[in-house]
């Protein structure tokens, strides 16, 4: 089996750079008319509330994981490294935005325009798996769960490959269904006779390096205008979601499965994290839907503590 590597996205809300940078483009591009205030999507607090749980992803990597050989760290810059994190991890390569990310789009604060690039940054490994830091590894996971024959395993998933209409676009997530629809119209001219069904990813991704490459060479110009259009999510944008569909449009993906053990959670304070024990991924979700902070995060923290208690070799011993 070739190696894997596993790129994880983090924002560290309470940096003040980044605050005073968030607060003068959000301005300045409502202001051009570039960005609506009411855009939760771009500008809700759900988006970049800390949590304070991201030491729980390292800890599932390496125990349910062993066989990841590189976590690529992807934060703005070096104040949104973790305190806690031990840079001299042989397995951890740091990486800044500027390193993958085009310079006319930056600064961006926008995950989209970020997972876009992920493909750009140097010595990821050709097979490597995208997270957010919001996706828990809970139990052991087998390499295969990712990656069979050399191909990314993916989901038929049950959607029909139809475009959103207007009752998802006028909700409160329209502008999310938008972006999707943008991807469904850019995959539509490579489809032919194949049809497959489309999904919203909000597990890990198996990923493979030169086809996102070679997307982003061929259609360099529409994808980079998708997302110079703002800082912040936009109407506009493209979805990195739609490597995942053109993998298995073209045939590059291996198909099965694989989501019978995993899960979505959308916190809340009522949540049972208990009946999550035995799922090996789960993505815990901050939402608007979130109706107590303080005891819903106490609670995922107790949960998580219980699953993964041991300090991982990504920690610095002296720093909670």
């Amino acid at each position: 089996m070739n190696k894997i590597d596993i790129v994880v996205t983090y924002l560290n809300e309470r940096d003040e750079k980044w605050q005073k940078d968030f607060k003068y483009w959000k301005e300045k591009e409502i202001k051009e008319g570039k960005a609506r205030e009411n855009n939760r999507q771009a500008f809700g607090e759900e988006r970049t509330r800390e949590w304070e749980t991201f030491k729980y992803w390292f800890r599932g990597i390496e125990k349910n994981c062993p066989w990841v050989n590189k976590v690529f760290l992807v934060c703005q810059n070096e104040n949104h490294v973790p305190k806690w994190l031990d840079r001299d991890n042989p397995k951890l390569r740091v990486v800044y935005h500027e390193d993958f990310i085009p310079k006319e789009l930056l600064p961006t604060f926008n995950a989209m325009t970020i997972a876009m690039y992920v493909s750009n940054i140097p010595d990821l490994s050709e097979n490597y798996i995208m997270s957010d830091d919001d996706y828990y590894f809970l139990n052991p996971i087998p390499e295969d769960r990712f990656f069979k024959e050399n191909k990314p395993v993916h989901k038929d998933n049950h959607q029909a490959y139809t475009f959103y209409g207007d009752y998802a676009l006028n909700g409160s997530d329209g502008v999310f269904y938008a972006i999707l629809n943008n991807d469904l119209r850019f995959e539509t001219r490579f489809m032919g006779d194949r049809r497959v069904k489309y999904g919203i990813y909000h597990l890990p991704e198996a990923r493979k390096k030169s086809f996102e490459q070679k997307i982003l060479k061929d259609y360099e110009k529409e994808i980079t205008e998708a997302n110079i259009v703002s800082k912040f999510r936009n109407e506009k944008n493209f979805c990195a979601y739609m490597f995942d569909d053109l993998l298995k449009i073209c045939g590059e993906a291996y198909i099965e499965d694989l989501y019978s053990n995993c899960a979505y959670c959308t916190l809340k304070s009522t949540v049972n994290f208990d009946n999550y024990s035995d799922k090996d991924i789960v993505c815990f979700n901050d939402t608007e839907q979130l109706d107590n902070y303080g005891l819903t995060k106490a609670n995922l923290i107790v949960f998580l503590d219980k699953k993964l208690p041991n300090r991982s070799s990504f920690e610095v011993e002296d720093e909670v």
